[in-house]
C-alpha cells in the first residue's frame, strides 16, 4: 500500500493505493498534510 497528498481546488486529499488502483481519497486538513509532509508522505505526481 502506499499513499500520497493530492491537491484539488486547494483542497487537500490523502490518497491510498494499493498496486497502483486508488483505493481510497479522504479529505484531509492543510495542516494535517503538511504534517504527512514533515513525516515524508508524499505529493502525488
Amino acid at each position: 500500500m502506499e499513499s500520497c497528498i493530492v491537491f484539488v481546488n486547494g483542497q487537500p486529499f490523502l490518497v491510498l493505493t494499493v498496486a497502483g488502483i486508488e483505493i481510497a481519497r479522504l479529505e484531509i486538513t492543510l495542516q494535517v498534510a503538511l504534517a504527512l509532509r514533515v513525516l515524508g508522505i508524499p505529493i502525488c505526481e
